[in-house]
Protein backbone atom coordinates (compact mmCIF):
# COMPACT_ATOMS: atom_id res chain seq x y z
CA UNK A 1 0.00 0.00 0.00
CA UNK A 2 1.20 3.51 -0.52
CA UNK A 3 0.63 6.11 2.51
CA UNK A 4 0.76 9.27 -0.01
CA UNK A 5 -2.54 8.88 -1.35
CA UNK A 6 -3.44 11.92 1.07
CA UNK A 7 -0.87 14.76 2.44
CA UNK A 8 -0.57 15.77 5.78
CA UNK A 9 1.78 13.80 8.37
CA UNK A 10 1.85 10.92 5.34
CA UNK A 11 4.30 13.45 3.32
CA UNK A 12 6.50 13.74 6.25
CA UNK A 13 6.68 9.59 7.12
CA UNK A 14 10.09 7.38 7.29
CA UNK A 15 11.01 4.59 8.34
CA UNK A 16 14.03 3.12 10.07
CA UNK A 17 15.70 1.54 7.76
CA UNK A 18 16.68 -1.97 9.17
CA UNK A 19 13.02 -2.51 10.66
CA UNK A 20 12.16 -2.58 6.85
CA UNK A 21 15.32 -4.59 5.58
CA UNK A 22 17.93 -6.08 6.03
CA UNK A 23 20.58 -5.41 3.84
CA UNK A 24 20.53 -1.69 2.36
CA UNK A 25 18.68 -2.87 -0.85
CA UNK A 26 16.15 -4.41 1.20
CA UNK A 27 15.71 -0.93 2.95
CA UNK A 28 15.83 1.13 0.30
CA UNK A 29 13.59 -1.20 -2.18
CA UNK A 30 11.04 -1.47 1.09
CA UNK A 31 10.88 2.20 1.95
CA UNK A 32 10.19 2.78 -1.73
CA UNK A 33 7.47 0.24 -2.16
CA UNK A 34 5.65 1.47 0.38
CA UNK A 35 5.23 4.72 -0.85
CA UNK A 36 8.12 6.13 2.05
CA UNK A 37 10.07 8.99 1.15
CA UNK A 38 12.47 8.90 3.65
CA UNK A 39 14.57 6.84 5.98
CA UNK A 40 16.83 6.82 8.90
CA UNK A 41 19.65 4.79 8.68
CA UNK A 42 21.25 2.74 11.91
CA UNK A 43 22.36 -0.72 11.13
CA UNK A 44 23.09 -2.71 7.39
CA UNK A 45 22.81 -6.74 7.46
CA UNK A 46 23.25 -6.64 12.03
CA UNK A 47 26.39 -4.03 11.50
CA UNK A 48 26.21 -0.73 13.15
CA UNK A 49 25.79 1.90 10.28
CA UNK A 50 29.25 3.77 11.77
CA UNK A 51 31.48 0.33 11.20
CA UNK A 52 30.80 0.01 7.21
CA UNK A 53 33.73 -0.07 4.92
CA UNK A 54 33.81 3.20 3.03
CA UNK A 55 33.34 1.77 -0.47
CA UNK A 56 29.89 0.19 0.92
CA UNK A 57 29.09 3.54 2.20
CA UNK A 58 29.21 4.90 -1.22
CA UNK A 59 27.57 2.16 -2.96
CA UNK A 60 25.06 2.78 -0.16
CA UNK A 61 24.73 6.92 -0.85
CA UNK A 62 24.11 5.94 -4.87
CA UNK A 63 21.40 3.61 -4.41
CA UNK A 64 20.02 6.35 -1.41
CA UNK A 65 19.73 8.85 -4.09
CA UNK A 66 19.32 6.70 -6.86
CA UNK A 67 15.76 5.32 -5.33
CA UNK A 68 14.82 9.00 -4.58
CA UNK A 69 15.11 9.05 -0.97
CA UNK A 70 15.61 11.38 1.70
CA UNK A 71 18.05 9.96 4.92
CA UNK A 72 16.54 12.44 7.93
CA UNK A 73 18.64 11.02 10.42
CA UNK A 74 21.09 8.29 11.37
CA UNK A 75 20.79 6.65 14.96
CA UNK A 76 24.23 6.80 16.59
CA UNK A 77 25.29 4.52 19.64
CA UNK A 78 26.98 7.45 21.03
CA UNK A 79 26.34 7.74 24.69
CA UNK A 80 24.52 5.25 25.22
CA UNK A 81 26.33 3.31 27.01
CA UNK A 82 27.78 4.08 30.77
CA UNK A 83 28.94 7.51 31.30
CA UNK A 84 32.24 5.96 33.10
CA UNK A 85 32.19 3.43 30.00
CA UNK A 86 34.23 5.72 27.81
CA UNK A 87 36.29 8.69 27.89
CA UNK A 88 34.78 11.92 26.09
CA UNK A 89 37.90 11.43 23.90
CA UNK A 90 36.20 7.87 22.60
CA UNK A 91 32.80 9.68 21.95
CA UNK A 92 34.08 12.60 19.80
CA UNK A 93 35.89 9.50 17.82
CA UNK A 94 32.57 7.90 17.52
CA UNK A 95 30.30 10.72 16.88
CA UNK A 96 32.72 12.36 14.48
CA UNK A 97 32.67 8.91 11.91
CA UNK A 98 28.88 9.62 12.80
CA UNK A 99 28.99 13.22 11.31
CA UNK A 100 31.17 11.90 8.39
CA UNK A 101 28.81 10.10 7.04
CA UNK A 102 25.95 12.76 7.59
CA UNK A 103 27.69 14.54 5.56
CA UNK A 104 27.98 11.74 2.53
CA UNK A 105 24.80 10.77 2.89
CA UNK A 106 23.00 14.09 3.15
CA UNK A 107 21.47 13.84 6.30
CA UNK A 108 20.85 16.55 8.92
CA UNK A 109 20.98 14.94 12.20
CA UNK A 110 22.48 12.56 14.21
CA UNK A 111 20.65 10.27 16.77
CA UNK A 112 22.42 10.34 20.30
CA UNK A 113 21.70 10.22 24.13
CA UNK A 114 23.24 10.93 27.16
CA UNK A 115 24.42 8.38 29.15
CA UNK A 116 23.71 5.57 31.65
CA UNK A 117 24.62 6.16 35.23
CA UNK A 118 27.75 3.81 35.56
CA UNK A 119 29.07 4.02 39.13
CA UNK A 120 28.94 7.86 39.13
CA UNK A 121 26.70 9.08 41.96
CA UNK A 122 23.41 11.09 40.75
CA UNK A 123 25.40 14.42 40.82
CA UNK A 124 28.47 14.00 38.84
CA UNK A 125 26.71 11.67 36.13
CA UNK A 126 24.63 14.59 35.22
CA UNK A 127 27.62 17.23 35.14
CA UNK A 128 29.70 14.64 33.01
CA UNK A 129 26.33 14.03 31.03
CA UNK A 130 25.98 17.81 30.04
CA UNK A 131 29.90 18.36 29.83
CA UNK A 132 29.98 15.71 27.13
CA UNK A 133 27.14 16.72 25.25
CA UNK A 134 28.31 20.65 25.18
CA UNK A 135 31.21 19.27 23.42
CA UNK A 136 29.77 16.41 21.13
CA UNK A 137 27.30 19.64 20.05
CA UNK A 138 30.34 21.67 19.33
CA UNK A 139 31.65 19.23 17.00
CA UNK A 140 28.25 19.19 15.41
CA UNK A 141 28.63 22.44 15.01
CA UNK A 142 31.82 22.30 13.25
CA UNK A 143 29.84 19.59 10.63
CA UNK A 144 27.00 22.29 10.12
CA UNK A 145 25.06 18.86 11.44
CA UNK A 146 22.46 18.69 14.66
CA UNK A 147 22.46 16.01 16.96
CA UNK A 148 19.33 14.71 18.32
CA UNK A 149 18.82 13.66 21.98
CA UNK A 150 16.08 10.64 22.25
CA UNK A 151 14.49 10.54 25.44
CA UNK A 152 15.98 6.74 25.89
CA UNK A 153 19.19 5.61 27.93
CA UNK A 154 20.39 8.32 30.24
CA UNK A 155 20.21 11.82 32.49
CA UNK A 156 17.93 13.42 30.56
CA UNK A 157 15.43 10.38 28.88
CA UNK A 158 14.33 9.53 32.75
CA UNK A 159 11.50 11.74 32.49
CA UNK A 160 9.97 14.96 30.90
CA UNK A 161 12.07 17.57 34.11
CA UNK A 162 15.04 16.16 33.30
CA UNK A 163 14.73 16.31 29.73
CA UNK A 164 14.13 20.27 29.86
CA UNK A 165 16.97 20.52 32.05
CA UNK A 166 18.93 18.92 30.12
CA UNK A 167 17.51 21.07 26.57
CA UNK A 168 18.03 24.31 29.37
CA UNK A 169 22.20 23.20 29.87
CA UNK A 170 23.44 21.65 26.43
CA UNK A 171 20.63 22.09 24.23
CA UNK A 172 20.25 24.46 21.03
CA UNK A 173 20.91 24.42 17.47
CA UNK A 174 23.29 21.64 17.07
CA UNK A 175 22.17 20.32 20.05
CA UNK A 176 18.14 19.20 19.53
CA UNK A 177 14.96 16.34 20.89
CA UNK A 178 14.35 13.27 19.52
CA UNK A 179 10.69 12.51 21.09
CA UNK A 180 10.19 8.74 21.03
CA UNK A 181 6.45 8.07 21.45
CA UNK A 182 6.63 4.34 23.17
CA UNK A 183 10.07 4.80 25.10
CA UNK A 184 8.16 5.83 28.02
CA UNK A 185 6.10 2.99 28.59
CA UNK A 186 9.42 1.07 28.82
CA UNK A 187 10.61 4.01 31.41
CA UNK A 188 7.38 4.46 33.45
CA UNK A 189 6.51 8.09 32.09
CA UNK A 190 3.62 9.72 29.95
CA UNK A 191 4.55 10.60 26.60
CA UNK A 192 2.13 13.60 26.33
CA UNK A 193 3.87 14.99 29.22
CA UNK A 194 6.65 14.22 27.89
CA UNK A 195 6.38 16.04 24.24
CA UNK A 196 4.89 18.84 26.55
CA UNK A 197 7.82 19.45 28.92
CA UNK A 198 10.38 19.22 26.08
CA UNK A 199 8.06 20.66 23.35
CA UNK A 200 10.15 23.87 22.15
CA UNK A 201 13.32 21.47 21.50
CA UNK A 202 12.06 18.21 19.75
CA UNK A 203 13.19 18.35 16.09
CA UNK A 204 12.47 14.80 15.20
CA UNK A 205 9.64 12.02 16.03
CA UNK A 206 10.31 8.52 16.46
CA UNK A 207 6.27 6.13 16.06
CA UNK A 208 6.69 3.16 18.00
CA UNK A 209 3.97 2.09 20.93
CA UNK A 210 4.06 -0.91 23.52
CA UNK A 211 2.13 -2.38 26.52
CA UNK A 212 4.30 -2.74 30.13
CA UNK A 213 4.95 -5.95 31.29
CA UNK A 214 6.78 -6.85 34.55
CA UNK A 215 10.25 -6.89 32.42
CA UNK A 216 10.06 -3.64 30.47
CA UNK A 217 7.57 -3.40 27.81
CA UNK A 218 6.06 -5.72 24.82
CA UNK A 219 5.41 -3.44 21.27
CA UNK A 220 2.35 -3.13 19.63
CA UNK A 221 1.16 -1.35 16.78
CA UNK A 222 0.86 2.02 17.08
CA UNK A 223 -2.58 2.59 18.79
CA UNK A 224 -2.77 -0.65 20.03
CA UNK A 225 -0.82 0.37 23.54
CA UNK A 226 -0.41 2.62 26.32
CA UNK A 227 2.36 4.88 24.05
CA UNK A 228 -1.10 7.56 23.66
CA UNK A 229 0.70 7.88 20.06
CA UNK A 230 -2.19 9.91 18.66
CA UNK A 231 -2.40 12.38 21.61
CA UNK A 232 1.26 12.70 21.62
CA UNK A 233 1.57 13.55 17.78
CA UNK A 234 -1.16 16.04 18.37
CA UNK A 235 0.83 17.82 20.89
CA UNK A 236 4.24 17.95 18.57
CA UNK A 237 2.50 18.48 15.05
CA UNK A 238 0.10 21.54 16.73
CA UNK A 239 3.37 22.87 17.85
CA UNK A 240 5.74 21.93 14.65
CA UNK A 241 3.38 20.97 11.73
CA UNK A 242 6.86 19.94 9.49
CA UNK A 243 7.97 17.94 11.60
CA UNK A 244 9.61 14.59 10.47
CA UNK A 245 8.32 11.29 11.95
CA UNK A 246 10.41 8.09 11.52
CA UNK A 247 8.19 4.78 12.02
CA UNK A 248 10.27 2.16 14.54
CA UNK A 249 8.14 -0.68 15.00
CA UNK A 250 10.29 -2.81 17.19
CA UNK A 251 7.92 -5.91 16.56
CA UNK A 252 10.87 -8.34 14.95
CA UNK A 253 14.03 -5.55 15.32
CA UNK A 254 14.95 -4.70 18.91
CA UNK A 255 18.80 -3.19 19.10
CA UNK A 256 18.70 -2.88 22.61
CA UNK A 257 18.17 -6.80 23.30
CA UNK A 258 20.07 -8.49 20.32
CA UNK A 259 16.66 -8.80 18.52
CA UNK A 260 17.37 -9.06 14.77
CA UNK A 261 15.54 -10.36 11.59
CA UNK A 262 17.19 -11.13 8.37
CA UNK A 263 13.65 -11.82 6.44
CA UNK A 264 13.63 -8.81 4.60
CA UNK A 265 9.93 -9.31 3.31
CA UNK A 266 8.71 -9.65 7.11
CA UNK A 267 10.23 -6.84 8.11
CA UNK A 268 8.59 -5.18 5.24
CA UNK A 269 5.59 -6.36 6.50
CA UNK A 270 5.66 -5.32 9.79
CA UNK A 271 6.12 -1.80 8.53
CA UNK A 272 3.04 -2.27 6.64
CA UNK A 273 0.97 -3.38 8.81
CA UNK A 274 2.43 -0.26 11.28
CA UNK A 275 1.82 1.79 8.54
CA UNK A 276 -2.02 0.49 8.23
CA UNK A 277 -2.42 0.98 11.77
CA UNK A 278 -1.10 4.41 12.11
CA UNK A 279 -3.80 5.47 9.24
CA UNK A 280 -6.49 3.82 11.16
CA UNK A 281 -5.53 5.62 14.25
CA UNK A 282 -4.99 8.79 13.01
CA UNK A 283 -7.69 9.02 10.46
CA UNK A 284 -10.83 8.05 12.53
CA UNK A 285 -13.12 10.97 12.71
CA UNK A 286 -12.40 11.77 16.44
CA UNK A 287 -8.91 11.85 15.76
CA UNK A 288 -7.06 15.48 17.08
CA UNK A 289 -5.09 14.74 13.84
CA UNK A 290 -7.75 14.71 11.48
Amino acid sequence: MSVNSTGGWRDRLAVIGDECGYTWQEQVANTRSLGLSGIELRSIAGRSLGELPQPDVEAMARGIADAGLTVVALDSPVAAGRIDGTTLAEDLATAERWLELACRLDSPSVRVMSYAQGALPQDAWHAEAVRRLLALSELAARYGRRLLHENCVGWGGRDGASARRLMHEAGGEHLGFLMDTGNGVWYGYDSVAMAEAILPHIRHVHIKDAEPRADGAEPCLPGLGSGRVADTLATVLRAWPDMTLSLEPHLLVQPHLGITCEEGRALRESVDACVRSLEALLDTADSPLR
